[in-house]
């Protein structure tokens, strides 16, 4: 009798553990949370081009299923996407277009479901549930270029005016790999500044009007271009051991300990003036919608030129060729110290140390439209302030890569140097901008 009672127990046992355990795992695996799911982009008008980013992850269970499908107004749901994973998955990514609707423009309502693996609700899961009311537009905006006779030189700038029909998301002017952004003068009208720059082939390339509408359509209108072709200088420079002692210092840091004063300074002029220049369009972002100077630049009063834009620099040292570069600007001597004008109107979007530069100042003239003071020996301004025609903003000096007192100019338009000269002058000014805007 004894041993017939302690069999009992020991089923009872068992069976409470089993209970426990199996009560565990439907614990476990019928969980009530739903996944986490976001769609991209979350903009009200789409196209049929637009291609979404659904992301979705279940910690818990893994997610199952997903189900993406389209309202339209009239007819039966249009199945988009639906995807059933063999295996739970923790974390998913599915990407989509509405290419396969049988419309291309009107509404619509995006659902979206995605169910995880859990148990919950006899087996059926949690689901969590997206709707977005769309627009669907599937034309391109009409775009047409009201500017003429768009004379740009080799390295030079120019200007492009245009009218849309509708609101543009994105719109600029490209030229080759680079992209001019474009802004909006008033309603239905844009303008851009762009440029033919010196590192691209003027023969290869065409300007064109990129203009993408709020839904993603876009838009390519070439621009009628007449290039006028440029000769740029070519020289030598010798570099010496004093200019390596009195200048090399300074970047020795970027560099690891023991690196000569030759290699510091290839690397200098080489790979920190990439980094330089790349930051320049970096800052150039910086800019605001609306035409803050008029007239000519200002130069440098009773000044030399000493190096003009796009001169192609051979630098020598011990009679050997160790770099190449090009130069981006236009160096002006006068006395040292000399006292520095704006050039024009604008706003201070950088004062201070800037690699090769030194100590430099950046202006914002409005769309898109930069002038750059480096070498200075002093700064007296500071960023957001706003400046005039003449106003002193620093003096000259030897600071960055300068082997003497002086001032580099320079222009850039949308983030890229061009030639400062056409900036200098009254009748390009007029022939080129004034006129168009007019």
């Amino acid at each position: 009798m004894p041993p017939r009672r302690s069999s009992g127990i020991l089923v009872f046992l068992a069976a409470l553990i089993l209970a426990a355990g199996v009560g565990a795992l439907y614990a476990l695996k019928a969980e009530w949370h739903k996944p986490l799911l976001r769609l991209s982009p979350q903009q009200a008008t789409v196209s049929t081009a637009t291609v979404f980013r659904l992301e979705a992850q279940d910690a818990d269970s893994g997610i199952r299923q997903v189900v993406v499908s389209a309202d339209l107004p009239s007819g039966a749901p249009v199945e988009i996407l639906k995807k059933t994973y063999d295996a739970p998955q923790g974390a998913i990514v599915e990407e989509f277009s509405l290419a396969a609707l049988p419309v291309k423009s009107g509404k619509l309502t995006l659902k979206v479901a995605v169910t995880d693996a859990s148990w919950h609700r006899l087996g059926m899961g949690n689901t969590a549930r997206l709707e977005l009311p769309l627009t669907l537009d599937s034309t391109p905006p009409i775009v047409s270029v009201v500017s003429r006779q768009h004379n740009v030189a080799h390295g030079g700038s120019g200007l492009v005016v245009y009218t849309a029909n509708e609101p543009l998301a994105r719109t600029g002017v490209e030229v080759g790999e680079y992209f001019f952004p474009g802004y909006l003068e008033r309603p239905g009208r844009y303008l851009c500044f762009f440029a033919l720059p010196f590192a691209v082939d003027p023969s290869s390339v065409r300007p064109v009007v990129l203009a993408t509408d709020e839904a993603g359509n876009e838009m390519r209108v070439p621009i009628n271009v007449y290039v006028i072709a440029k000769k740029f200088r070519k020289d030598s420079i010798n570099v010496s051991d004093a200019f390596l002692q009195s200048k090399m210092p300074q970047f020795a840091a970027l560099y690891p300990p023991g690196t000569g004063l030759v290699d510091i300074f290839i690397k200098v002029n080489s790979e920190l003036r990439r980094q330089n220049i790349s930051q320049l369009k970096e800052i150039a972002v910086n800019t605001v919608p609306q035409m803050l100077w008029s007239g000519t630049f200002m130069r440098l009063p009773k000044s030399a030129t000493m190096a003009q834009f796009g001169d192609t620099r051979t630098y020598l040292y011990g009679g050997k060729a160790i770099d190449t570069q090009t130069h981006m600007g236009i160096d002006l001597a006068s006395i040292i110290n000399a006292p520095v004008p704006a050039g024009n109107t604008g706003r201070v979007v950088f004062a201070g140390f800037l690699g090769i530069y030194g100590n430099m100042v950046m202006l914002d003239h409005g769309f898109g439209v930069h002038s750059l003071y480096s070498h200075l020996s002093e700064i007296h301004v500071q960023v957001g302030d706003v400046v005039q025609r003449g106003q002193i903003i620093g003096k000259t000096g030897a600071t960055g890569m300068a082997g003497g007192d002086h001032l580099h100019f320079g222009m850039l338009v949308g983030g890229v140097e061009v030639q400062p000269i056409e900036w200098w002058d009254g009748h390009w000014i007029h022939d080129n901008i004034t006129e168009k805007l007019q």
